[in-house]
This record gives C-alpha cells, structure tokens and sequence, in this order.
C-alpha cells in the first residue's frame, strides 16, 4: 500500500522492503495568534522560544502576553520538521497542560493536538499562542497569522535561498513495487499527472517534477 508521507523517514535498513517516491516539496510557517503584535522573527528568536528563554511576547517587541505553544503530537510530520529544521534537533518542551483548552494564559504553557486544523483552531482562539501548520490550511485559517522566519515568508523563493528554514521532502512509499494495474501504481501515476499535480500546488507545496533535481526534491539552497 502506499503511504502519504511523512517528515520522518523509516530507516532503510529496519525496512528494506519499502521503496520511497519523493512527491512534493512541503513548506510550513509558524502562526501565531492576531494579538500577539508579532509578524517576524529571527531564527534565533525562535529557538529561544521553544527553549523557554523568551516568554512573552513583549521580549520580541510584541504585546505583553505570555507566549502560549500549541504543537501537534509526536510523531507529526510537521512537528518532525520544526524540530530538525528550525530548532537544529531539539526537542520541544515538556507540555504544562494535556488539554488546550485549560491553558493558563497568565503564563507560559505549552499543550498539544491531534491533527493542523485542531491545531490553527486552538491557535485562534488562545491569547498569544504560537503553533506551527502547513502553508496552505495557515493561509484559508482565519484567525492566525504567518510568522516570517529572518524577514523570510515560507515561500519556494526563501527555501531555494536558504534562506528560509521550515520545509521538508513529502515521500510516498510503497512495499516493493507495485502490480502496474494496482491501486497503489495508479496513486502515483495521479500524483504525477497535471491533475494530482494542481492538488499538490493547491495546498501550498510544490511538485518534485517541477524542481531541478527531482529524486533529490529538495530546495536549490539546501
């Protein structure tokens, strides 16, 4: 069967029966609550963020409010890429509250969700809470902002530059190769035609087909 990607690829070794497709490039943002005052930060202000060495958003010339961290759960996609990519590998901190909705906006807190649109809900609806999304569901969410990364907005552009940080390889995989007449084999001839192609896009990532280097489907700057 095939799989939608993920940000975390399996091993090889623990499982050689898998062939990997890469399918799409994926660039993802961190969002933030409208009362923040926030639009931009520095890469190293968002390390310190996540690391607890800034807590309010007054430290980074916002409005004085506690920052509020919404992540997904482990084992996201989207959580994998904020950690190897934007936060060199660390992990996030521990959670203050198993259920966002009895976060202590008077201070700090960090709490996490199932899937992005729980997550830009929760996000939208907590005063200044930072949480992370695909480019595509930030952008159709009211409610949230895109948070530039060094002045850099999650564009193709930025990425290609290296210049913007918060992006990942989407893979498909498949166990062994499949039947031509499977299920499995016409998903991906889907994903490769112009129509599955227009999907991708449509959701803000981009078609490995459309980069220079296709099987390594990665940004130019990287």
């Amino acid at each position: 069967m095939t799989g939608w990607p993920s940000a975390t690829a399996p091993s090889p070794t623990a499982a050689p029966q898998l062939l990997p497709r890469p399918v799409a490039l994926s660039l993802f943002t961190l969002v933030v609550s409208e009362d923040t005052g926030v639009r931009d930060l520095s890469l190293k202000q968002v390390r310190d963020i996540y690391a607890g060495r800034i807590t309010n958003w007054s430290q980074v010339k916002g409005r004085a409010l506690p920052i509020q961290l919404v992540s997904r759960h482990p084992g996201s996609g989207t959580r994998s890429a904020l950690e190897k990519r934007v936060l060199d590998g660390r992990p996030l901190p521990a959670v203050t509250t198993n259920d966002c909705r009895s976060l202590d906006t008077g201070r700090p807190g960090r709490c996490e969700v199932g899937g992005t649109p729980a997550l830009l809900d929760t996000v939208a609806a907590t005063p200044g809470a930072l949480g992370h999304s695909e480019v595509g569901s930030a952008a159709a969410h009211e409610g949230v902002r895109q948070v530039r990364i060094d002045g850099y907005p999650a564009t193709l552009e930025g990425a290609d530059q290296g210049a913007y940080p918060f992006w990942e390889t989407e893979i498909a995989y498949t166990y062994g190769e499949p039947p031509a007449d499977s299920i499995a084999a016409g998903f991906l001839r889907y994903l490769a035609d112009e129509v599955g192609k227009d999907v991708i896009r449509s959701q803000g990532h981009r078609p490995c087909s459309e980069l220079d280097k296709p099987l390594v489907c990665r940004p130019a700057g990287s």
